[in-house]
């Protein structure tokens, strides 16, 4: 990782950390700009994906993987958008389902990795531990509305720490000859 891309993780990670910290103090009104951020987000995802199969992916092996992908992503988040006066619902939903793929799939390259004898398996498994709790502290506290804004923005702050932490690390350079 170059200096440069270096700084701008710590950049984007401080300013995760306020916009997390901002939306902790006004939690009513935040759980439905998380909602619709939420909603934004997979509508545009979704439409970068088939627009990337349409330029580039339909002449590749398996790039229809891509359109579908971006199909399901879309619909998904079409789906959100017409879900907002549910949004605790919603929020619940993406917090637990989320966070639960995320630790699953953290622990799998934790895994991988200390079979490697890569050290950074460590941070793989600290990020599947928090991923786990935030999805248990979601669905034994889902009655509350300010919950899931708390969990949210918590996995905002301890992702944007292990970013910064990440960006710190000293990273080894591999040399092919």
């Amino acid at each position: 990782m170059t200096k440069v891309r270096r700084i701008f993780k710590i950049i984007g990670a401080v300013m995760l950390i306020h916009i997390a910290l901002f939306l902790m103090l006004i939690p009513q009104i935040a759980l439905q700009l998380i909602a619709v951020m939420f909603s934004v987000i997979l509508i545009f995802y979704g439409l970068k994906f088939i627009l990337f199969y349409i330029t580039h992916a339909s002449h590749m092996v398996g790039g229809k993987w891509f359109l579908l992908f971006g199909l399901l992503l879309f619909d998904v988040g079409v789906f959100a958008s017409l879900m907002q006066n549910q949004s605790k619902l919603l929020m619940i939903a993406y917090i637990a389902g989320a966070h639960l793929v995320g630790a699953i799939l953290r622990l799998i390259r934790a895994v991988g990795n200390k079979k490697d004898n890569n050290p950074g398996w460590i941070i793989d498994c600290m990020q599947s531990i928090g991923n786990f709790i935030q999805v248990a502290v979601c669905i034994i506290f889902s009655q509350y509305v300010v919950v899931p804004v708390f969990i949210y923005c918590s996995g905002l702050i301890y992702s944007a720490i292990l970013s910064i932490i990440q960006a710190c690390k000293r990273t080894a350079i591999v040399y092919v000859q």
